[in-house]
């Protein structure tokens, strides 16, 4: 099966038993695959990829050309920016409603590295980190490679059970992960069940960590809210992650950030300047120009993206049970009544689809999900509407 993991032989590979605990990115698997098979002459349209498919705007590119071209290539704070974090302040005061110091920003890798160097931070051996499922690949590979445990917890219609959240707490537990907007459901969590999990984390003395890659996009007027922002207890206890290449288009750019209490963006600070030191130089001037330049054009890329998410969901509730996602650009659909005899899993339709097809989606299994499919609409109406047509045919 191309689509599953392949078990590693511990007695011949000479590498530490923590990285043979911990699978390859199954989404990146997926995006390998699919690029082989396109260069075997394949007609592939690949909904597997989580990637905005519009161009990053004029003024990033031109303010990360003027800085190389001034030569701002050297070394800089570990951090990040000076200007580049108080930027980031002025922003989540007046869109996230959160009030913070440059002191509690720290600029990464994108918000990959920053969850990684979290758990590498916070977590000792065998500490527990509890995950709501549906999940994003990295959240449970990141906490072993931390030696740390991942405990998932069942939803409740795609959204957070938090009876489930506060049986499942024990002794070790040491943080809770969760992304509003969900990947891989598009799901958004309403903001009373926030509070309701940043005060039990707060009774127990755990951490919240919010993953909002894609807090820029929200649909059907709904608000995204960050629950660091609701009181200066739970910004005491939460660390909200965030980025700039979902809602920016510019993923490529590698610049995600944390805002948390100084203690834990010093903590990160400490561990980052011996991975890899400063986040690069002249990427930060980019993300710099995202914040200064006039933000209607990512508004009206998440109205595109709200217009592609109806085209989706029109047509492929047509094949599966399907939910309409107020965020992201993904589409979760449920394909259990189609598992039986010919598909034993939706990792075998998946397969299915991408062979006879030639349509890329990636299966629930990937996010600790069965009986589902995650289908991105970060593609155009062509695209979509060919996908549909191709995966029609042959069901």
């Amino acid at each position: 099966m191309i689509l599953k993991s392949k078990k590693t032989n511990r007695s011949t590979m000479p590498f530490s038993d923590r990285i043979k605990e911990v699978e390859e990115s199954k989404s990146v698997r997926m995006a390998g695959l699919v690029a082989h098979l396109r260069s075997e002459g394949k007609q592939i349209i690949g909904l597997n990829v989580g990637e905005p498919d519009f161009p990053t705007p004029g003024p990033i590119i031109e303010a990360t050309q003027k800085a190389l071209a001034e030569n701002k290539t050297r070394y800089h704070l570990v951090p990040g920016l000076v200007e580049l974090r108080e930027a980031i302040c002025k922003k989540l005061s007046k869109e996230n409603q959160i009030q913070a110091k440059k002191e509690n920003i720290l600029i990464s890798n994108g918000s990959k590295q920053i969850i990684y160097s979290l758990f590498q931070v916070l977590l000792n051996q065998d500490d527990e980190v509890l995950i709501p499922v549906p999940y994003w690949v990295t959240f449970p590979e990141a906490v072993k490679l931390a030696g740390g445990v991942p405990v998932f917890v069942d939803c409740k219609n795609l959204q957070l059970d938090l009876e489930k959240i506060e049986a499942a707490i024990t002794p070790k537990t040491k943080a809770i992960i969760f992304n509003t907007p969900n990947n891989p459901s598009g799901a958004v969590y309403p903001k009373e069940d926030l509070l309701k999990l940043a005060q039990l984390a707060l009774k127990n003395d755990i951490v919240l960590i919010s993953d909002e890659a894609y807090e820029g996009l929200v649909y059907d007027g709904v608000e995204h809210f960050s629950v660091a922002s609701h009181s200066k207890e739970i910004f005491e206890n939460t660390i909200t992650v965030q980025t700039f290449s979902k809602s920016y288009c510019m993923t490529g750019f590698r610049i995600g950030y944390m805002v948390a209490p100084a203690k834990f963006t010093a903590a990160v600070a400490k561990l980052q300047s011996h991975v890899h030191g400063n986040n690069c130089t002249f990427a930060q001037y980019g993300a710099l120009a995202a914040l200064e330049m006039d933000q209607k054009v990512f508004k009206e890329m998440a109205i595109s993206f709200e217009r592609r998410r109806d085209l989706c969901h029109k047509l492929f509730s047509q094949l599966f049970a399907c939910d309409k996602p107020q965020g992201a650009f993904y589409l979760f659909p449920n394909i259990e009544d189609r598992l039986g005899d010919k598909f034993k899993s939706c990792e075998d339709f998946a397969e299915f689809i991408l062979e006879k097809a030639h349509v890329a989606i990636l299966p629930g299994t990937f996010f600790g999900h069965p009986g589902h499919l995650r289908i991105s609409y970060a593609y155009s109406d062509e695209e979509i509407i060919e996908a549909h047509r191709r995966i029609a045919e042959i069901l």
